[in-house]
């Protein structure tokens, strides 16, 4: 040091050109400060267009001048750094120091295991002496598969480091090295060691992916290392103790490569997690391996890398110590940064993923960008630090390969910047006088990437919208003003162009960057600066997201092609799209306005800028255009997306023509039809006062009912299952499972269709001794006890043919009727037509005992079970009767082929006519404790009697949420949607509910939950007896064997439950209030569902491709509308009652949900809103008084875009769920109908009975029907037969709607003419025509029909009367 013959370790460069560029600069800031003053002093005044918009974009004017100025301070002073590796090798060679690798992985699924131990085996590969390397990889996944992976690394490091060093091969990632060296550029003498090292590296990357695949470890491969045995079978990822394993101890004389030199230390960690307690993301990973390493190699220099980052350059160590061991300057540097670079990234840079991103190391909590803070505060304790770019890139990484994955890294990185802004280490002021003033600007720039976006979004949107208006808002053409706004843009853009080009780019690489400054600007920093601001309010937390660093296949095809991947509905994209959009609409919108008006000439000379810069938004939204509109692949934006950006689009459009980009205008454009109604309200004394104000408050509830409706659209997600994994890790652990099945009446629930449900489900394919069945016989029925004793019988030959063969369904009846006897195989033949026979000979002998309607004496000699049948009781006084008719721990209960039988339980409980006995809710309950007392499993399924199983491993699918280790503990119960196997070709009455189960239950399932519909739920039995959810706790689903029965204890077993099924058990208890199912609801699976949600539980909702459960539907209208009014009802109860989602759920389930949960509570207040809708309109249209905007009139254009929108969007939905054309028109007539029907009774009566004057009741649908309405139901025939009220009063609506429309017809061709009419009250027509329309089946019915499906001549006379009288008054008393 000091003496004349020094020579650095390294050179520092300044930038050439440094001094034009700084002229450069200083014109172009003098072109902004000119654009100012324009802005300034030629503000439009009060009162003139364009003053709001001419404010904003001065601010966002002021803005991009100052943020410009930020980003120039990292271009005033830039220098290039040079190492001199060969001198620090004279110098140092043997006092070079220890260096310790980090490398950070944290979830195996996201970060391959074969691509971090090729991260790893690169680090370890340094042209670096071994025993002074350490490579330490920080699993904060806790993975069994990372480990085994870095287990098969450390033996292949043996043959793979000495490889490496003796040819000197680059890079040192095996993979990347055999993928880029051809077998042909390798020499005679390297050959053979080339084909043994590749053969190595292939067998090892098959173990690997085949335990990736599996899942899991072998045994085998687990015997062979006791390390294994610190994952704890009951710990997570998110729960275990600290795991860490030497795996190669460099200091070991043992720990050798193949030729006998010294290998660099290999060190596994897994950090100890609680849930209790934050891990603090990357730094806290990084900080647990400081401390560690300190302990075991102590190296002074630290290395950190992350796990998709592999060393491309086995010489950057020493380019790095270079920096750090250089005698004049090295004491001062603190870190040394090389560039993050992609070996994925496309010719031209699709994403603009070549970003330079600081990172550092060393870390600082409570930060998404917790390297940048760390850095900025090393720095400012007085160290410096180095930035290194070698030609030969020394890491190589794995860019983002989708349009979503880059946006998300983007939104992280700027969060983090824009937190670290506001946090005590502020560069902005914590840094001022503790490093450079020129750094200190470099630091801020990046902190306020975030505020980009409001000035962005500002300058991408308001400017179109007045260009569409042709007001101008930037200097024309012959103004000198346009000078200095042209040699900015020029000079910017430029400037740009040259910088990207002289880095590397392509052309079109610079036009993909400056799409995605426009794309990050306009959604991943405008998301940024929301969270940041909310985070900094208390109401959100910080997250960290990690980058999938795996791809589908076609999505990487498409990558290399470099097509944009879109794929997904994130909320960025309806940003991007509506932008896209709204600029597309404004660019034709002015070019017809201009080629139909003044020319294309004069609009230029008037808003030349305007127009440049509305076409550049444009053609760089080219591929959201192709996006949204062209492409077919699986990479387009979903329709969701288009919708919701096409509607928010066109409502900023509609506000633009209402004449006033202000916020009296912005509230007109949201709630257009609100506007029109309230600002052109009769007077009192003209027609039409009463219908429009009735009208306004219909469409503000509708307006208010479909925001509740789309809450359940926003969120969407879909469940899949692994059932092979589940069955791997825990199939000698699996739960006990306690099948309930509900019935109440032998008439309308026939015992053959109860017990083909039962056998059903006897069948699943589950471990037998862990399954028991229970049947509640409501009805306390002799036949339906004796059709469950034959089936119990004839499960012994069913459940063995089942397992033996797979057959799908294994509901008896469901199996023989779509199973066709040719299609059976040589070998299953006989056992069919067997089986077939026997269940053939118990059908007859039921059907002969119901027909008989009693049980012969002969069956009742045979099985004393009968005498617990009182003559003198009754269905609705009895005692409990309870039989267990097979024991599944009773070594006798065999099937045929010996094998064990599942539990099978009859229960009637007590009932006394003096005792309510709740219905269902009461059964259910009544099941769950005299199980409890039988067999206690830890889950309980339980279906309608209608509902057989479709699905023999809907348990696993069920196991699979309920035993997750990550999720499954906040599982309360996993609902199956409800389908039904007698649907029709178009779903007549709409009983597939089809929107409900494949889109609505979806969307709520994004909320955290579903509704408990009472039927085909799996349930944790703690939850159901009341237990809350505590976060951390864990319930074991173990199933222990308590021990074969003898027949002796049966007995006794069967004394002691039935007392739990007593009418007084529940007396002075919780059950039916805080245990169970709840009481007083007619929807009491609903109120069930809610009240576990709101004690801290989640559900799921799991809609597998081939159905669990497949019931009944109504095949009658009658029936279809009096379920309705039931399910109705009872929700429109819960809101009326104190577990309210309103209130009640309030702050106990996420806003979303509870939202779900008021669309279907509101259900019955729709059919006030859509009688006035479906009877006044009609009738102003027989008095030719108009109600809505005529033809002529801009309102018309918000009515006919909600009208063409909603039943477009509707239309789609439907045929996209699976429907028909015709269906979705039998959809809509029902939905008439049941609001106007169903709905309405169910007002009143929830009503009514809040006032004392009625009681709830529970109506079973019945499942039974004549032979002529079934024909009629396959027909697609409706079936109307008998005098509801509920039917006179749509045919009641259904008469008035045809007079009126007949009426209308009559004076318009008489009078004024169609079309005169047409012009003054086209909506009026349209309404009551299709109303008339989808009544055809009604008229019909009313005057058309002999059969006895038709409606009864009383219905019709009383609706005719009722119809003509409102028609007559209305006509001339109003």
């Amino acid at each position: 040091m000091g003496n004349e013959g020094y020579l650095p370790l390294f050179e520092t460069r300044r930038a050439k050109g440094t001094v034009l560029y700084r002229v450069f600069a200083a014109s172009n800031f003098a072109g902004i400060c000119l654009i100012w003053i324009y802005r300034l002093s030629h503000i439009p005044k009060e009162g003139e267009d364009g003053r709001f918009a001419w404010i904003g974009l001065l601010g966002a004017e002021i803005w991009f001048g100052f943020y410009w100025l930020l980003t120039h301070a990292c271009r005033w002073n830039r220098v290039y750094r040079h190492t001199f590796k060969d001198r620090l090798s004279q110098r140092y060679e043997k006092e070079l120091p220890g260096v310790d690798v980090f490398v950070c992985t944290a979830d195996a699924t996201m970060e391959p295991p074969m691509m971090v131990i090729n991260t790893v085996l690169s680090v370890m590969a340094y042209d670096y002496p071994p025993e002074k390397l350490s490579v330490y990889l920080s699993d904060d996944g806790g993975s069994e598969l990372i480990y085994y992976a870095l287990l098969e690394a450390a033996e292949f490091a043996k043959h793979w480091i000495p490889y490496c060093k003796r040819y000197k091969v680059e890079p040192r990632s095996p993979a990347a090295y055999f993928v880029t060296v051809s077998a042909d550029a390798i020499d005679h003498h390297q050959a053979k060691d080339f084909w043994v090292i590749k053969k190595l590296y292939k067998e090892m990357e098959n173990q690997i992916q085949n335990a990736v695949k599996l899942g899991r470890i072998s045994e085998k491969e687990r015997s062979k290392c006791k390390g294994f045995s610190q994952w704890d079978p009951n710990s997570s990822r998110r729960d275990h103790d600290t795991i860490l394993r030497i795996l190669i101890d460099g200091r070991n004389p043992n720990s050798r490569d193949v030729e006998g030199c010294v290998l660099p230390t290999l060190v596994y960690l897994a950090r100890e997690k609680r849930p209790q307690h934050h891990h603090n993301f990357k730094a806290g990973a990084m900080n647990a391996l400081i401390r560690v390493s300190s302990n075991i190699s102590n190296g002074q220099v630290i290395l950190n890398v992350d796990c998709d980052m592999y060393s491309n350059n086995s010489m950057a160590i020493r380019d790095a110590l270079c920096f750090l061991m250089d005698e004049e300057e090295g004491q001062e540097v603190a870190f040394v940064q090389f560039p993050q670079n992609f070996e994925n990234i496309t010719k031209n840079d699709l994403y603009g993923n070549t970003l330079r991103v600081i990172f550092e190391m060393g870390l600082k909590y409570g930060c998404p960008v917790e390297d940048v803070i760390t850095g900025l505060s090393i720095q400012c304790h007085g160290w410096k630090s180095v930035y290194c770019n070698p030609t030969r890139k020394a890491f190589l990484g794995v860019a983002p390969t989708t349009l979503t994955q880059t946006l998300v890294q983007h939104k992280r990185w700027t969060e983090g910047d824009f937190q670290v802004l506001f946090t005590k280490y502020s560069p902005a002021w914590y840094a001022y006088g503790k490093i450079s003033f020129g750094l200190q600007l470099g630091y801020c720039c990046f902190c306020f990437w975030c505020s980009n976006s409001l000035a962005t979004l500002f300058y991408s949107i308001v400017p179109s919208l007045y260009l569409l208006k042709g007001i101008s808002l930037f200097p024309q053409v012959s103004s000198p003003w346009l000078i200095p706004f042209a040699y900015v843009i020029i000079s910017k853009y430029t400037w740009s162009f040259v910088e990207f080009l002289g880095c590397g780019g392509t052309i079109l690489g610079w036009w993909n960057d400056q799409r995605m400054w426009l794309y990050k600007r306009a959604s991943s920093y405008l998301f940024a600066f929301i969270d940041t601001i909310l985070n900094s309010l208390g109401y959100s937390d910080t997250a960290f997201i990690l980058t999938s660093k795996v791809d589908d296949e076609d999505v990487s095809e498409r990558y290399k092609k470099e097509v944009m991947e879109f794929g997904d509905s994130s909320p960025m994209f309806t940003i991007l799209a509506t932008l896209a959009i709204l600029n597309f609409y404004c660019f034709l919108g002015f070019l017809n306005k201009a080629i139909s008006g003044e020319g294309i000439a004069e609009a230029y000379e008037k808003m030349p800028l305007q127009i440049l810069l509305c076409g550049v938004l444009v053609l760089l939204n080219l591929p959201l255009y192709q996006a949204l509109y062209l492409r077919k692949d699986k990479g387009k934006l979903p329709s969701s997306v288009a919708f919701k950006s096409m509607a928010f689009a066109v409502s900023a459009l509609q506000a633009t023509t209402a004449n006033a980009i202000d916020l009296k205008a912005t509230v007109a454009g949201i709630f257009p039809l609100s506007f029109l109604r309230l600002s052109h309200i009769p007077k009192a004394g003209e027609d039409g006062r009463f219908g429009w104000i009735g009208l306004l408050g219909a469409e503000i509830w509708f307006g208010f009912y479909w925001l509740l409706t789309q809450a359940s659209r926003w969120n969407r997600v879909y469940r899949y299952t692994f059932k092979d994994r589940l069955s791997q890790r825990y199939e000698n652990e699996l739960p006990g499972v306690d099948v309930f099945v509900c019935t109440a009446d032998p008439t309308i629930e026939p015992p053959m269709m109860v017990i083909n449900t039962v056998l059903s489900v006897m069948a699943y394919d589950y471990p037998p001794e862990k399954l028991s069945v229970y049947l509640s016989d409501d009805g306390g029925s002799e036949l339906t006890y004796y059709a469950l004793l034959e089936a119990a019988e004839f499960a012994k030959y069913w459940i063995p043919y089942c397992k033996r063969y797979k057959v799908e369904p294994r509901s008896p009846a469901a199996y023989f009727v779509t199973v066709s006897a040719d299609a059976i195989d040589d070998d299953q033949a006989k056992d069919f037509w067997v089986t077939k026979k026997s269940y053939k000979e118990m059908e007859n002998q039921i059907q002969n005992a119901v027909k008989l309607g009693r049980i012969s004496e002969e069956v009742r000699s045979k099985c004393k079970g009968f005498s617990q049948w009182d003559p003198n009781s009754s269905r609705r006084d009895h005692d409990t009767i309870l039989q267990i008719l097979i024991d599944g721990r009773n070594p006798n209960s065999g099937d045929v082929e010996g094998s064990v039988l599942p539990t099978l339980v009859y229960l009637a409980r007590e009932k006394r006519p003096q005792h309510h006995h709740n219905f269902k809710a009461g059964a259910m309950n009544a099941l769950i404790r005299v199980s409890s007392n039988i067999s206690n499993g830890q889950v309980i399924l339980n279906v309608d009697c209608d509902m057989y199983s479709n699905n023999s491993m809907a348990i696993y699918d069920a196991l699979c949420f309920f035993m997750d280790e990550e999720e499954g503990q906040e599982v309360a119960f996993v609902q199956f949607p409800q389908n039904f196997e007698n649907i029709t070709k178009n779903d007549l009455y709409s009983n597939s509910l089809l929107i409900i189960s494949e889109v609505e239950f979806h969307g709520l399932d994004g909320y955290g939950g579903t509704l408990y519909v009472g039927s085909g739920c799996f349930h944790r039995r703690e939850t159901l007896c009341g237990r809350k959810f505590i976060k951390g706790s864990k319930i074991d689903m173990k199933w222990e064997f308590s021990g074969q029965r003898e027949e002796s204890r049966i007995h006794e077993l069967e004394e002691n439950s039935g007392s739990l099924a007593s009418c007084t058990f529940e007396e002075n208890t919780q059950w039916g209030k805080e245990m169970g199912l709840k009481y007083g609801c007619p929807v009491e699976d609903v109120i069930t569902g809610l009240s576990i949600q709101c004690r801290g539980w989640k559900s799921v909702y799991c809609n597998p491709t081939r159905k669990a459960f497949l019931g009944v539907a109504p095949t009658t209208l009658t029936q279809t509308l009096v379920q309705h009014k039931r399910w109705a009802e009872g929700d429109f109860q819960i809101l009326l009652s104190k577990y309210s989602p309103a209130w009640y759920a309030h702050g106990k389930i996420s806003f979303g949900l509870q939202l779900g949960y008021c669309c279907y509570c509101f259900w019955c207040s729709n059919s006030l809103a859509a009688l006035f809708y479906s009877i006044v309109p009609s009738l102003y249209l027989l008095k030719g008084i108009s109600l809505f905007p005529q033809v002529s009139s801009p309102w018309l254009i918000p009515f006919a875009y909600v009208i063409i929108s909603k039943y477009t969007w509707s239309f789609v939905e439907f045929l996209g769920c699976g429907g028909t054309i015709l269906g979705w028109w039998n959809d809509q007539r029902m939905w008439l109908y049941k609001r106007t029907s169903s709905y309405l009774f169910a007002f009143i009566d929830t009503i009514l009975n809040s006032l004392g004057y009625s009681d709830t009741a529970f109506i079973i649908t019945s499942k039974v029907d004549d032979e002529d309405v079934s024909e009629r139901y396959k027909k697609e025939v409706m079936e109307f037969g008998d005098s509801s009220p509920m039917f006179t009063v749509l045919a009641t609506l259904a008469i008035l709607n045809l007079y009126c429309f007949l009426g209308f017809l009559n004076k318009a061709i008489s009078g004024e003419g169609i079309a005169e009419a047409y012009e003054k009250m086209p909506l009026q027509i349209l309404l009551c025509g299709v109303l008339v329309l989808l009544n055809l089946p009604l008229y019909q019915a009313l005057y058309l029909r002999k059969d006895k499906g038709k409606l009864p001549s009383s219905v019709a006379f009383k609706s005719m009367a009722f119809a003509v009288s409102a028609c007559i008054c209305f006509q001339y008393l109003y």
